[in-house]
């Protein structure tokens, strides 16, 4: 069977969809070897190194970077040219049909009405038609968490059976660290870092974490706040409180994007506290990161984040600093471990159980 993956995210900046890509086809290119996969990305050598040499795998360069001419005319061909039996996408398949598509629908955030706030109309509009098309014609349709799953098939009427969930995960080799790699000077100072990774963007809201690390003075008790994650949507909110409180944050708040992956594991493994207060994610693989690390962690408790099941004392209401402020002060001066019941957590969600299950799926369908 000839399997065409679309791998155009691995030409960009790092992302889910890249974590999920390489998770799930790295297990399935070993696990499904009487498979041919076919990568496409205009990167060549950049989805090489990620994956490596597979007698099973062929490398298909793209010509363009420009999305719709790569949906309406490259891949098309490239299905066409190598007789695709199955294509794999990420939200959006080409406008023409040949062969079966699988498409993955992370998350449809930008389709409730208490998120739309959070996705500029354009956004929401164009990609409302798109995600919703291919949603529906998708002979496989995936997405990686249950609260995914409920959301895409209420909002796209798509009954629930239909729906798999392939979820995130994390590598077993993960906490393994480089020890060429280390934290720059200003870190090194003060290992008592509370830590937040995720873009930068309203829907994140990296603000009430600032606030709450403020007020309850922790920088006073040497603590740093590092958020890790590129600015993708400005936070006028945001803008204006750090405008405002510049010289109050300088020296406690540290923001660093274009950060290296073994730079990044570094900073999961020394710090204090991990921090996670998004207001909404179709799933939150850096909260798996953390647990690999067995690090003290707070966790929203909105949307998918409660798929992980954490014990209350690691959650918290996204809207209410209080309640963050208190987890923050009880995780601290607690001495609990947790290991055990990340170990729960990370058991499940694991690659090669998603790439077993997409293998299940797909051989249920090929008749």
């Amino acid at each position: 069977m000839n399997f065409l993956v679309d791998m155009h995210v691995f030409d960009d900046k790092h992302q889910g969809t890249r974590t999920y890509l390489k998770g799930l086809y790295l297990e399935l290119i070993y696990f499904a070897k009487n498979w041919h996969f076919f990568l496409a990305a205009n990167n060549i050598e950049n989805l090489k190194n990620e994956f490596g040499d597979h007698h099973n795998v062929t490398y298909i360069p793209l010509k363009r970077h420009n999305k719709f001419y790569r949906l309406l005319i490259e891949l098309p061909l490239i299905i066409k040219k190598y007789e695709i039996d199955y294509s794999h996408f990420q939200y959006i398949t080409p406008l023409f049909k040949k062969g079966k598509y699988i498409v993955t629908t992370h998350d449809i955030l930008f389709e409730q009405n208490e998120f739309k706030k959070f996705f500029p109309l354009k956004y929401r509009v164009i990609n409302g038609l798109l995600f919703k098309y291919s949603a529906k014609r998708a002979d496989i349709l995936l997405t990686v968490s249950e609260y995914s799953k409920q959301k895409i098939s209420k909002l796209y009427n798509i009954k629930p059976k239909y729906i798999y969930v392939t979820p995130n995960a994390v590598e077993d080799t993960f906490n393994l660290l480089d020890a060429s790699t280390n934290l720059n000077s200003l870190e090194k100072s003060n290992e008592k870092i509370v830590l937040y990774v995720s873009r930068v963007e309203p829907r994140k809201n990296h603000l009430i974490l600032i606030k709450a690390f403020i007020e309850l003075k922790l920088h006073e008790q040497g603590y740093k706040l590092v958020f890790i994650g590129s600015n993708d949507l400005p936070d006028i909110e945001l803008i204006k409180y750090l405008e405002n409180n510049k010289e109050l944050l300088k020296n406690y708040v540290v923001w660093k994007q274009n950060v290296s992956f073994k730079l990044v594991k570094q900073y999961y493994a020394n710090c204090a506290l991990f921090v996670f207060p998004s207001l909404a994610e179709g799933f939150g693989i850096p909260i798996l990161e953390a647990m690999m690390f067995n690090k003290k962690m707070i966790v929203s408790n909105s949307t998918a984040m409660k798929d992980f099941n954490l014990p209350k004392e690691l959650t918290f209401n996204p809207y209410d600093k209080e309640d963050l402020k208190m987890k923050i002060r009880n995780i601290l001066s607690s001495n609990d471990d947790y290991q055990k019941k990340y170990d729960m957590i990370l058991s499940k969600y694991r690659w090669e159980n998603s790439a077993e299950l997409l293998f299940k799926i797909i051989n249920s369908h090929h008749v």
